[in-house]
């Protein structure tokens, strides 16, 4: 586990000098498609940065566990996003076959599968992770009960 430890921290800290060196390159170019690109790429990388973050903290720290409440609002924003970035998948992909011009594509290209996987990532959100972290009134009553010889009443 240390080990993974020391790597994640490593990745931590590379992902953000990374970022930063992007950054001061794209800060000297003029040309828009280019200083986009590269400064979209330095985002990913500080992106990158803040989930070895949550690796590490995953780690180390005990992670509170979701209210239904926290799960409710989580899967009513990640429906309402879903949908947006369905809009978004579908018209990155029409405009990138109606331009002519190269640069132009790669780029709708770019945002068109940047939108395909942070569709799937919610998906996985919503279906993998955010359920399996929420805590419920059933599994409140379950620790309280299951394995109580009383079930809720005096001896029993």
């Amino acid at each position: 586990m240390s080990d993974l430890n020391s790597i994640v921290q490593v990745a931590v800290k590379e992902e953000l000098k990374h970022a930063v060196k992007l950054k001061e390159t794209a800060g000297r170019l003029k040309h828009p498609v280019l200083k986009a690109l590269l400064e979209g790429i330095a985002k990913d990388s500080e992106k990158h940065s803040l989930f070895y973050q949550a690796i590490l903290d995953f780690l180390n720290k005990v992670s509170p566990m979701l209210t239904e409440k926290e799960l409710e609002i989580l899967k009513a924003s990640i429906e309402e996003h879903l949908e947006v970035e369905a809009k978004m998948i579908r018209l990155a992909k029409e405009w990138s076959g109606k331009v002519e011009d190269s640069r132009l594509k790669m780029i709708l290209w770019a945002i068109h599968e940047d939108e395909l996987k942070h569709h799937k990532l919610l998906e996985d959100i919503r279906d993998k992770i955010a359920k399996r972290e929420t805590f419920t009134e059933n599994d409140f009553w379950d620790a309280v009960w299951k394995d109580s010889p009383w079930h809720g009443t005096p001896g029993g």
